[in-house]
């Protein structure tokens, strides 16, 4: 209902004028009372059109981000037009128009959720010249690549997870008391009296122990399922990214089972932007 304070104030203000000029028959009552029409009618009539010949393309986006988290992308627009995003929600921006083409403004859009966006959808509005009403349409934008919408960090929680024989030559490397040098650290309680490193001992005074590396053929395998629920689905998500960030962060290698729109899709987990990937694409069983 924002048209009608306008649109009520013009027909009153001009039906006012036209009575007085017919009363009073003085022209130059009339002549003001027709350029006041022809004013306030523009004022209601041109940003329609305004709005319906704006376009906006979307020219630089990124290819991932954290629902709940802002994220900018650079939009083309012609026209003096009100950019609002829609889908997902953002921040107005305002673009004047410019005779040398369109202009470039920075749009920030805030997902709520994980996924994956190939299009966003912005209302783009005009009240030019006088800005007596506003109006609008709405545009969906593609965006120049896929923007992959990893989910929050959770509340951690126990994993779903098998050790898989099969997986052949692990990526990482975990903590052991035998195998390659990793370095040397002080002495903790529980470490081995054969992990003491003398040398270093003797040399700075405090009990110092050698820290060791080997190779495993064991990495975890998580198996993400994901509830029916679109409110469930994205907390168990969120858990999940919870629990696999905190593996990546020791240095265990993670095999990632996920239903993906191809199919089911297990791999490695190589760092946190494919486990968010993974988990963008991730998709609830039927």
């Amino acid at each position: 209902m924002g048209w009608f304070a306008p649109v009520c104030g013009s027909i009153i203000t001009v039906a006012a004028l036209s009575s007085v000029a017919h009363s009073s028959g003085s022209g130059w009552v009339q002549a003001v009372g027709a350029l006041l029409a022809a004013v306030l009618a523009t004022g209601l009539a041109a940003p329609l059109f305004s709005a319906r010949r704006a376009h906006v393309t979307c020219v630089q986006s990124p290819s991932d981000t954290v629902a709940g988290r802002s994220v900018s992308l650079t939009m083309a627009v012609s026209g003096p037009i009100r950019v609002r995003p829609v889908v997902p929600p953002g921040s107005d921006v305002s673009a004047a128009g410019s005779a040398r083409g369109p202009r470039q403004v920075e749009v920030d859009v805030t997902p709520d959720r994980r996924g994956v966006l190939e299009t966003v959808v912005v209302e783009a509005a005009s009240s030019s010249p006088f800005g007596m009403l506003w109006w609008a349409k709405d545009v969906v934008v593609p965006l120049p690549r896929p923007l992959h919408v990893a989910p929050r960090l959770g509340a951690p929680g126990d994993a779903e997870e098998v050790t898989d024989d099969s997986a052949g030559e692990a990526l990482r490397r975990i903590r052991s008391e035998t195998g390659e040098a990793r370095g040397i650290r002080q002495y903790q309680p529980g470490d081995l009296k054969r992990s003491v490193h003398w040398p270093a001992t003797s040399h700075t005074g405090t009990l110092m122990v050698s820290e060791t590396e080997t190779p495993t053929d064991n990495p975890v395998v998580v198996d993400v399922t994901l509830p029916p629920d679109p409110e469930a689905a994205e907390r168990e998500a969120e858990r999940v990214m919870s629990v696999v960030a905190g593996y990546l962060t020791r240095g265990v290698p993670v095999m990632m089972s996920t239903l993906e729109p191809g199919g089911r899709t297990v791999r490695h987990v190589l760092d946190r932007i494919e486990l968010g990937r993974r988990l963008a694409r991730a998709i609830s069983l039927p």
